[in-house]
């Protein structure tokens, strides 16, 4: 028989290092495997009552103090009220962490003190604990996953352009450097990003989200972008950008409504 958990969410910060510790608090233990996803998917996305969530192993996310390809991982175990560990790695400290992760870069998950790296396996495992990636769903998830990668990789290069100037021949802080960021993002706000909202407005027309009713980690890897678009932090890329497609700002706010999700997001500005 399975046996259920309530679970209740607590962040907290470990006064003797950056890292933040999100835990819960088990009343009972649950037998089920937590790989098993499709009857906990359905569960979890009705109403997007995380309560049951399933018991899951040690979990520690490594990444910068920034949202970054680890936002999207955060957000899914956020949502699911699965317990993990947020270590959050200063800059000045990257050099002496580097040569501990599999391939010199960030995020790297721990799973019971096993290393496993590259953002998008973290996240359909972790989508997988979670219940908002499942076999059932794996094709369409994955397609609406590869949607959100090429726009992604569509807008780095403007956004690289301010910051490795040099990887595209431009001297750091040159008027060439200047005008040719500005010319770059400017072009890509307004011919690409009407482009990709306009696919994204299709799937969440009606109020629905990228793979339908349900949240699924397509979502959790969307909206970290969208939010890096609105915060009005990039030069040259107004925080109205999206406002002239309604069905991703309903969209945006109905994600960001989660109750997980604006806890998350409330603990972080507090």
């Amino acid at each position: 028989m399975e046996a259920c958990r309530s679970v209740s969410a607590l962040t907290r910060r470990d006064s003797s290092s950056s890292i933040i510790i999100v835990s819960v608090h088990p009343r009972a233990s649950l037998s089920r495997d937590p790989r098993e996803p499709s009857e906990r998917s359905d569960r979890i996305n009705d109403g997007f009552d995380m309560s049951a969530a399933a018991a899951a192993p040690a979990l520690r996310l490594q990444y910068f103090n920034i949202e970054g390809p680890a936002e999207k991982i955060r957000l899914t175990l956020s949502i699911a009220k699965i317990p993990f560990r947020d270590d959050r790695v200063a800059f000045e400290d990257w050099p002496s962490v580097k040569p501990t992760t599999p391939y010199g870069q960030l995020p790297v998950m721990y799973v019971d003190d096993e290393a496993m790296a590259q953002s998008d396996a973290i996240l359909r495992y972790c989508g997988r604990l979670a219940g908002l990636y499942d076999e059932q769903r794996a094709r369409e998830i994955d397609e609406a996953v590869s949607l959100v990668e090429d726009m992604r990789e569509s807008w780095y290069p403007n956004l690289a352009v301010g910051m490795v100037p040099e990887k595209y021949n431009l001297e750091k802080g040159s008027d060439a450097h200047a005008a040719t960021t500005k010319a770059m993002r400017e072009r890509w706000i307004r011919e690409e990003l009407p482009r990709y909202c306009g696919f994204i407005s299709k799937r969440v027309a009606g109020g629905k989200f990228l793979c339908g009713d349900r949240v699924t980690i397509a979502d959790c890897a969307l909206v970290p972008l969208l939010r890096r678009f609105r915060s009005g932090g990039i030069d040259h890329v107004p925080k109205e950008c999206l406002d002239a497609f309604a069905d991703v700002v309903a969209y945006y706010e109905k994600f960001h409504a989660i109750p997980e999700v604006a806890a998350w997001y409330a603990a972080k500005s507090a």
